[in-house]
């Protein structure tokens, strides 16, 4: 390939990602996949049974193959980001920045007849009695503010023309959080851990898996965080502990708030940072974040292998997990005490499958804890019940570009605001005349009013 060849796909490059066209469409598609990825749960924040339970098997693989159960996760939603990226590195420097130079630039000089084709312009007459001469002009201006210059029997003025920096502040803001997003997108991470009271977990990358595992210590656990498939970030080693977790509720007994006592400690298990946290009120500690996300009666049971706690229902009386298998038909988890009331609960599950539009409800069988029971293709296991705390937790280390990239934003949005005015004068010898016009490329009635009290002083301080 000879340099001619490269020269124009680098040419083609720029051409192509610097279009405002591909910028827009990829801010739509961003807009929608983003719209998609709100609306939908994440997996790595609800589980896979939280997703299989709503959606049903069919519909969860389906989402899953797609992308769509951790869309701010997916390749693709990582290809749109990169894309829109280039395009935007690529524009600002091909066509906001270079451009800023316009802000500092003098006006072309005008000749006589041109300065006549303003919008507003005048003529006055030179003689002795007045005294008018560029000189006097020029003071005139500065006075308001106005750079001028004299070039022989030609006057320059100009004010204003910052606004023409409007746009490459703006862009400066847009990729200040596009470097952030990029810090974020390759170093950050989030997930869930359901804990109980006395227990703890560690974060861990456990690949595909959404599911938290023992930990080789007791009471500990494994919570795997969700990343980007390019991913260059180090994972904390703290041990976060639950100290003690509880409800508050409201004379009703409905819940009113939710609490969790955590801590973090170190590796020799040296407390770091210790706090109480609710809903909205999160432990911050070195760029890891966690949050009060929620809390309740938990089933642990596993489907096809798969372990989850997933969160017992109370409905009509009876404590229950309900599973869609598909659009019609599903399967009732219901919970069975048959010790001493002191005792724990749920000590049997019951299996029952359930119709759409229909109130027959057919017995499959029974689960004890710590065992499993085959029923058709999926295999099921029961392993007792328990209060749990959900934590949701992240790390952004890119975070804090946010503000400095929204501040430049909004500078640039009033920047633009601003107008350049123009005003030039030359001097007519023959007619002894000076020709006075000027421009504003916007707030032009303003402008015009500025120019003429300019003009009736200059001739009032004959």
């Amino acid at each position: 390939m000879n340099k001619k060849n490269i020269h124009q796909i680098k040419q083609l490059f720029i051409e192509e990602f610097s279009s405002v066209k591909l910028a827009i469409t990829l801010f739509i598609f961003l807009a929608i996949t983003t719209l998609i990825g709100t609306i939908l749960p994440e997996e790595p924040m609800v589980g896979s049974l939280e997703l299989i339970k709503r959606y049903g098997r069919q519909k969860y693989l389906i989402l899953k193959s797609l992308g769509l159960t951790d869309v701010f996760h997916s390749w693709w939603y990582l290809a749109l980001l990169t894309t829109l990226g280039i395009n935007l590195i690529v524009a600002s420097f091909k066509r906001v920045f270079p451009r800023a130079y316009i802000a500092f630039q003098w006006p072309m000089e005008l000749r006589e007849e041109s300065i006549k084709k303003l919008p507003i312009n005048c003529e006055l007459d030179l003689n002795d009695k007045n005294n008018l001469n560029l000189n006097k002009i020029e003071s005139s201006l500065r006075k308001k503010r106005y750079k001028a210059k004299i070039n022989n029997k030609s006057l320059i003025a100009v004010k204003g023309g910052w606004h023409r920096l409007g746009a490459s502040v703006t862009h400066v803001g847009i990729l200040t959080l596009l470097i952030g997003c990029a810090v974020s997108t390759l170093t950050g991470f989030n997930g869930m851990a359901q804990i109980s009271e006395n227990e703890g977990f560690y974060l861990a990358d456990l690949g595909q898996s959404t599911t938290q595992i023992k930990s080789t210590e007791e009471r500990n656990w494994l919570a795997p965080i969700s990343k980007m498939p390019i991913w260059l970030g180090k994972i904390p080693p703290y041990l976060v502990n639950v100290n003690k977790t509880w409800r508050e509720d409201y004379e009703t007994g409905q819940p009113k708030q939710w609490y969790t006592d955590l801590s973090i400690l170190d590796q020799n298990k040296n407390v770091l940072a210790r706090k109480t946290i609710h809903v909205n009120d999160p432990l911050e500690f070195m760029g890891l974040d966690i949050y009060q996300s929620n809390w309740g009666k938990f089933a642990q049971i596993s489907f096809n292998s798969e372990n989850a706690s997933v969160p017992v229902e109370t409905f009509m009386g009876e404590e229950v997990i309900f599973l869609p298998l598909s659009d019609d038909i599903g399967i009732k988890l219901k919970l069975v005490q048959t010790q001493d009331q002191n005792t724990n609960q749920g000590d049997v599950l019951e299996l029952y499958s359930i119709f759409k539009d229909s109130p027959i409800q057919k017995f499959l069988g029974k689960v004890n804890v710590n065992q499993k029971t085959q029923i058709g293709p999926m295999n099921i296991g029961y392993f007792g019940t328990n209060i749990l705390t959900g934590l949701q937790f992240k790390s952004n280390p890119g975070g804090f570009l946010i503000y400095p990239g929204l501040f430049f934003i909004i500078c640039g949005v009033f920047i633009a605001f601003g107008s350049k005015k123009q005003i030039w004068a030359s001097i007519n010898a023959e007619n002894n005349k000076i020709i006075i016009g000027g421009n504003s490329d916007r707030a032009k009635g303003k402008f015009f009013e500025e120019f003429e009290k300019l003009i009736s002083e200059l001739i009032q301080n004959k």
